[in-house]
């Protein structure tokens, strides 16, 4: 098979059981578990193609990792730390929404530059906007009127940053949605072209993803905390997202996809408004049982790493937010010893911790093919979900070193659930390009939001109790707990395939 062959035709009875989603779905049951295991394997692509075509994933995570290292504390400096969680639901909501939408639209595309291309171009086009309009909030804001940052410094308890905050919030939403827009189409690109190599492509993908994580930590390491540096940290970020993006789509070329059954634009639009339920309905047993590992893990995750310059600024640090992001720039007061403890923790968090944690989820991506080879799926996702079960001691440790090394050997359990998605789906449906893809793997993306969801629901609750942002912490260690024993007993899954 050569590079160009994006849609492989070989099909498995798996395949066959979820075919055709624009039939008459309310009637239809999937049986696609009963013979997945059979289906004819297929070659994938080289692998300096495959390095190639995952270069866009660098940049997206570059993204997510911003979102939290940078955005994170900025939405903690411009609101309270309940309305900072509810502003964060956005992100699961419109994963939900938005992924297996455009999965499905994306399986369903008859452009002639092919299935997932255009898509890729047109994320990538609005998500450089966004950041190009994120870069001004602060001055947008004050030509509106809010107040300045001396403004700010003499009177913290009245002093407005309505607009700032407004066009905050937007850029946050925009952001979002775009990110998953741009993401969507490449994850089902890698699959199509992938073959039998899917965990191989999965450990290139996340390879590139913490390298953006990386470099979002070093950036931090180097030139501290990114709220503070802002307008350059988004102008590269935007180069990158730029860059790779057109790359793939010059370079990479699909065959355009002819329908078996051709349907009204209409009629897609509104399947891919019902592609969350779809999805969900028709999710074979062990991609069902997938998705309860993946809510649960990802809350338990996600409350750390949805806070994390909060947990170590002000619950490990001790320090307090309000002002953290202007003090001691250009001719600004100093910062207060509160503020410094909470500069110090965002940077601890977002920068030293960040940069071992990608180092040691670099290491667990680079050994998955082995270890999958060796050991099988199900027994490689079971043993890694074990260090983010330590998040229930962590929340009770103020002990910088020790709260570090748990969290970074959470890298270990989140490289491998999310990075093994793909490479699950693809060995329970198959690879035939009227198996649903788009539609599946957006099912499993909503079940990684929905725990995002959950996090940030009750985290706005849970943040207001005495324990503060330990409590979510708590609280996503049992859960992650409730993963480990879903996986060690419930899961029936064997696969060894690289």
């Amino acid at each position: 098979m050569t590079a160009g062959a994006a849609y492989i035709e070989a099909r498995s009875p798996a395949a066959d059981a979820v075919l055709k989603i624009n039939d008459d779905l309310i009637e239809r049951k999937t049986n696609a578990d009963e013979d997945a295991d059979g289906a004819q394997p297929v070659v994938g692509c080289s692998i300096p193609f495959m390095f190639l075509m995952c270069a866009p994933c660098m940049a997206m995570n570059m993204a997510w990792a911003a979102q939290w290292a940078a955005l994170g504390p900025l939405l903690q400096i411009l609101l309270p730390s309940s309305a900072v969680q509810l502003v964060q639901l956005v992100g699961p909501v419109t994963g939900v929404l938005v992924t297996p939408a455009v999965g499905v639209l994306s399986d369903n595309c008859t452009s002639t530059y092919g299935r997932r291309r255009p898509f890729l171009f047109w994320g990538a086009l609005s998500s450089a906007a966004c950041w190009l309009v994120m870069m001004f909030t602060v001055e947008i804001g004050e030509a509106l009127g809010d107040a300045d940052a001396n403004a700010i410094a003499a009177n913290p308890e009245t002093a407005s940053r309505k607009w700032t905050t407004v066009f905050t919030v937007l850029c946050y939403v925009w952001m979002d949605i775009t990110v998953n827009l741009t993401q969507v189409p490449n994850s089902l690109m890698i699959a199509d072209f992938a073959g039998d190599r899917q965990v191989t492509a999965a450990a290139v993908n996340g390879g590139y993803a913490t390298a953006g994580s990386f470099f979002v930590s070093g950036y931090i390491l180097a030139c501290g905390p990114a709220h503070q540096s802002i307008k350059r940290f988004l102008s590269i970020l935007i180069g990158i997202m730029l860059g790779t993006c057109l790359t793939v789509c010059l370079f990479v070329k699909e065959k355009q996809y002819t329908r078996v059954k051709t349907l009204s634009r209409c009629r897609q639009i509104g399947d891919a408004f019902l592609a969350v339920w779809t999805g969900i309905r028709l999710l074979p047993k062990r991609l069902a049982i997938y998705c309860i590992i993946i809510v649960f893990s990802q809350y338990g995750f996600t409350a750390y790493s949805g806070a994390k310059g909060q947990f170590f600024g002000i619950v490990v640090k001790g320090g307090v937010a309000d002002g953290a992001d202007s003090c001691g720039i250009d001719d600004n007061p100093k910062c207060s010893t509160a503020q410094i403890a909470f500069n110090d923790g965002v940077e601890l968090a977002s920068g030293t911790t960040d940069t071992i944690y990608n180092c040691v989820g670099l290491l667990a991506l680079v050994s998955l093919p082995f270890f999958v080879r060796k050991f099988g799926v199900k027994a490689v996702v079971t043993v890694a979900l074990i260090p983010q079960v330590l998040l229930c001691a962590m929340a009770f440790c103020k002990n910088i070193p020790i709260d570090m090394i748990i969290v970074i050997a959470c890298s270990i359990p989140q490289n491998v659930v999310l990075y093994m998605c793909m490479p699950v789906i693809i060995h329970v449906i198959g690879h035939s390009s009227e198996s649903g893809l788009g539609m599946f793997a957006g099912a499993l993306n909503s079940a990684l939001c929905t725990g995002q969801f959950l996090n940030f629901i009750f985290s706005s609750i849970l943040v207001t109790s005495s324990m503060g942002y330990a409590l979510p912490v708590l609280v996503g260690g049992i859960l992650s707990t409730i993963a480990f024993f879903v996986a060690l007993f419930l899961w029936d899954i064997k696969s060894y395939t690289m």
